[in-house]
């Protein structure tokens, strides 16, 4: 079997998108809201989007799950993070801002990814939970086919860890990482909070301290308390997986900060600073997807 020699070329078919409207995407630019893959050329539904065949994306897709199983990237990266989350007993795994499996190899990957590792978690007893609010309904229907959970509320990534749960973040806003940091700051809860996703030290060292204090300042202050453990990336596709890390916390130390350490306001963002899709963005849209139709 050859090797594919460019990131479109994983089995599925792309064709060219006509949609109606171009959307905010929830990584930025990563991923180009031009092309669809999918079987066959299919209608567009009423949002603009190209229509997928299920059944035929879920049968490809499992082609890639099984050939990225076989993948060196994923068997070293098993054998370094997996005794670690063992260690742990996690009991949920919560992905967010996935992008659009339809339209890029690179979210199939990180699907497949993510539906490995659970494999590898016998402690985690429930479904992966996903959101991510560019999903269209196809690829909600594509998710919950797969035996996961598709959440229908935009929290901007504040989910509490009442439980020991792995997070999930592929290359996401660093703005949704410090609203996670953020709702579970506390002695009880950050200790839960287990996550995958861009490296915390790139981010400061690639980053102004000034512009990490106006908008990731649970991120620039957790730093010194997390012990990060960096994925190889040796994936024949490089990027998807760069700059990734494992990120646990160490409560033990965090325990012995002052009281002022855990005081904590709910991080606010300047509309020209924002980075991520906002409940107040993701309704804006769905009335002029509404408007449009």
């Amino acid at each position: 079997m050859s090797v594919p020699t460019s990131i479109n070329d994983d089995g599925f078919v792309l064709v060219i998108s006509s949609s109606k409207s171009k959307r905010k995407r929830s990584k930025g630019t990563r991923k180009s809201t031009n092309h669809i893959f999918h079987s066959s050329g299919q209608p567009e539904d009423s949002t603009g989007n190209v229509e997928i065949n299920i059944d035929e994306f879920l049968r490809r897709f499992d082609e890639t799950e099984n050939d990225f199983f076989q993948s060196e990237f994923f068997r070293q990266t098993v054998s370094k993070i997996v005794p670690i989350l063992e260690l742990q007993n996690i009991r949920h795994i919560i992905c967010l801002g996935l992008g659009r499996l339809s339209e890029c190899t690179i979210s199939r990957h990180q699907l497949a990814f993510v539906r490995g590792l659970q494999k590898q978690l016998p402690s985690v007893e429930t479904p992966i939970q996903f959101y991510d609010p560019i999903f269209s309904q196809q690829e909600t229907d594509i998710i919950q086919r797969l035996g996961a959970v598709v959440l229908t509320e935009n929290l901007e990534g504040k989910y509490s860890a009442a439980e020991k749960t792995l997070f999930y973040l592929p290359h996401c806003p660093k703005q949704i990482t410090n609203n996670l940091l953020w709702k579970n700051w506390n002695q009880a809860f950050l200790g839960n909070v287990f996550l995958i996703g861009n490296s915390f030290e790139s981010i400061i060292s690639n980053t102004p301290k000034r512009l990490l204090k106006s908008n990731s300042e649970y991120l620039l202050n957790i730093a010194d308390f997390c012990k990060e453990t960096k994925l190889d990336n040796i994936f024949k596709f490089k990027d998807i997986f760069n700059d990734t890390s494992l990120h646990c916390f160490d409560i033990t130390v965090l325990s012995q900060q002052e009281a002022s350490f855990w005081e904590a306001q709910e991080p606010c963002y300047a509309e020209d600073d924002l980075e991520l899709i906002s409940k107040s963005i993701q309704q804006n849209l769905e009335l002029t997807n509404k408007d449009g139709s």
